[in-house]
């Protein structure tokens, strides 16, 4: 295995940052300083950290929904490679809650539906519709298309609010069988 580089070494840093310090509180103080680099060195690689920033997270995204990634996952049925998928996603946002809510940041505190997480999230629902009929899913492409969307847009707003959900009904997202237990539900419900 080789050596991780100076410009992965920062990307991760700024992963941290934004996890620990959310994406406007993020300096390229901070991040030089969680990469163990000057900041000579982000500004080379990157040039600005608004340019690094927007690597990270077109980077994050690439991982949250990888689908060569995600058809791994396990489950011959459509229903079970779903829950497999939704499992996965919502260990990883709970895992990375502060990227999860770096990328909703524009949707939710500015009222931007644009690229690229919407272009993520749009073609992860594709590729999901296109995997479920493979799988069997028998339900018409609106039906499928809206299941789909009401499942993945469920489970975010499970990441992006977990305290809600634990105060107000008792699902503690830290809890691996309560996250099982709500995505199974979600699923067996909306893909009936």
């Amino acid at each position: 295995m080789g050596s991780v580089s100076a410009e992965e070494k920062i990307i991760t840093a700024a992963v941290e940052c934004i996890e620990k310090y959310g994406i406007k509180g993020t300096t390229v103080r901070q991040i030089a300083e969680q990469a163990g680099v000057n900041i000579a060195a982000v500004n080379y690689y990157f040039r600005s950290k608004d340019a690094l920033i927007e690597r990270c997270m077109q980077q994050t995204l690439h991982n949250a929904f990888d689908w060569e990634d995600l058809k791994q996952l396990p489950g011959d049925s459509a229903a079970e490679h779903c829950k497999a998928i939704f499992n996965h996603l919502l260990e990883g946002g709970m895992n990375y809650p502060g990227i999860t809510r770096a990328h909703f940041y524009d949707l939710l505190v500015e009222g931007k539906y644009t690229p690229p997480l919407s272009t993520a999230i749009d073609g992860f629902i594709e590729n999901l519709m296109t995997d479920m009929k493979l799988k069997g899913a028998t339900l018409s492409d609106t039906e499928l298309y809206l299941a789909c969307a009401q499942i993945t847009y469920a489970v975010f707003m499970f990441i992006l609010t977990p305290q809600l959900f634990d105060e107000k009904y008792g699902l503690n997202l830290q809890d691996t069988n309560t996250r099982r237990l709500y995505v199974n539900r979600l699923i067996d419900r909306l893909l009936k």
